[in-house]
């Protein structure tokens, strides 16, 4: 939420004391040059208050006194004029202020009005801000008297729960309440309190880069800073302007830092070339070399300086405590650290060989088959050999069952009593009623089809 409008670039040339000031030209003056602006009447140059002072032909202005003016247009572009004012309208501005009085140093040219409702106050910047003033250096840059400033809303747990509470910028105490010096960011909440001229500090040096100082946030800290009254430049960070900040980022260490430099050039310890003079960085600072025949170095190993050793050491030591390992003697040439590498890569390649036997389904294990195992529940590693009593057998093939069939059950008759001899009785008991046959000729109670049977009775 930078400004859109009425930015401040920075200003290309400025002219000495005695140097003449050419005409239609936006200047940047300095202390050296003792003028006052037109509308304040002040002196001091103050970004972080009053804003640059700049001279255009006859007129001398602060920056933020011809901003904040209540009745200033911007009709220009930012390359025209001083920052877009022109001159006219600037010279209207002055008119109209030469007849309004301060209500602080009751003296004319007061041109800020507050924005309170029914407020009338009109003051000088300077005026103003010694009177707890506020301003918003966005959108339509509105000013408030000390009455009708903007409180910041904090949560009441917040204030109850704070104690002795410290900037996070200056690292001085800091009142943790909402007060015209005090600012809370609402990023952070609890205990996040910095001074407002550290915050504004911080923002003058950021610029675009300008973000919560304990957590990074954007958005939240930025929106809430300028509805507060911060002013956030619309420019590079202080860091980024600076010449040749970063040019010792792109330098090479480049000499021998071993206790006995063996080499017997001229320039010893800065001679270095593509054989057994070249020099070899610390693999982890980087910032110290060695020539490789002045430490032993082999074709492609790798280097620690002293320092560095002396905390791989420490990390493998702790490492190994914590593993509940064996102690592993120094042998001279890798250190701890090397030995506790590559029992670890034994582990690993262990692991490994573990899985490709476990994937291996085609092929039964054998008795004599090793297993390493590699226990992690009590962070612990443990090297062992396990072997099968009985091998494990290929599971057996279900045998398939074949469906059995059933005949048609008769559900039409409960029991057949009689025989089938002529001329004999025979009862069928049907599941509705008892029925009474004669039977005057053989029955074959295979036939499926009624209408025969019928035939035969």
């Amino acid at each position: 939420m930078a400004p859109t409008t009425r930015k401040s670039n920075g200003i290309a040339r400025r002219p000495t004391a005695r140097q003449p000031i050419p005409k239609n030209v936006l200047v940047e003056l300095s202390v050296s040059h003792n003028k006052a602006c037109m509308f304040c009447g002040q002196k001091e140059i103050s970004e972080k208050l009053y804003g640059q002072l700049y001279q255009l032909n006859d007129i001398i202005v602060h920056y933020f006194c011809i901003l904040l003016s209540s009745r200033a247009v911007q009709n220009g572009a930012d390359k025209e004029g001083i920052w877009g004012f022109l001159y006219k309208d600037i010279k209207a501005e002055l008119t109209r202020g030469s007849k309004e009085t301060c209500n602080y140093c009751k003296k004319k040219g007061a041109t800020i009005s507050c924005c309170g409702v029914k407020c009338r106050k009109v003051f000088h910047l300077p005026c103003g801000l010694k009177n707890g003033s506020m301003h918003q250096y966005f959108q339509s840059f509105k000013s408030f008297c000390q009455q009708h400033r903007i409180t910041q809303t904090v949560d009441l747990s917040e204030l109850q729960n704070s104690g002795p509470i410290q900037c996070a910028i200056c690292k001085d105490d800091v009142t943790p309440s909402p007060l015209p010096n005090s600012i809370w960011a609402p990023c952070c909440k609890r205990n996040a309190w910095f001074h407002r001229g550290c915050i504004q500090d911080l923002a003058l040096s950021a610029g675009y880069f300008f973000k919560c100082p304990l957590c990074n946030n954007v958005e939240i800290f930025k929106g809430r800073m300028l509805t507060l009254g911060i002013y956030i430049p619309s420019r590079d960070a202080s860091w980024e302007t600076v010449p040749n900040a970063y040019v010792e980022l792109l330098e090479r260490h480049s000499s021998c830092n071993a206790v006995t430099c063996l080499c017997p050039h001229p320039e010893k310890r800065k001679y270095q070339n593509d054989s057994s003079w070249e020099i070899i960085l610390c693999n982890t600072c980087g910032s110290n070399g060695t020539h490789k025949l002045c430490s032993s170095l082999k074709c492609d190993q790798a280097w620690l300086c002293p320092g560095c050793k002396v905390v791989e050491e420490n990390r493998a030591k702790e490492m190994i405590k914590k593993l509940e390992l064996p102690e592993l003697g120094d042998d001279g040439d890798g250190g701890i650290s090397v030995m506790f590498e590559e029992r670890m890569s034994q582990n690993r390649e262990a692991q490994r060989r573990n899985i490709e036997l476990m994937r291996n389904a085609s092929r039964t294990f054998s008795v004599d088959d090793p297993i390493v195992i590699s226990d992690d529940s009590n962070d612990s590693v443990e090297f062992m050999t396990m072997t099968y009593i009985d091998p494990p057998k290929q599971p057996l093939m279900q045998p398939v069952q074949t469906p059995q069939i059933r005949l048609p059950v008769i559900a039409s008759y409960a029991s057949i009593r009689g025989r089938n001899r002529l001329g004999r009785r025979f009862t069928l008991t049907n599941q509705s009623r008892p029925m009474t046959y004669v039977i005057s000729g053989s029955i074959d109670l295979t036939l499926d089809n009624d209408d025969d049977v019928e035939n035969n009775v």
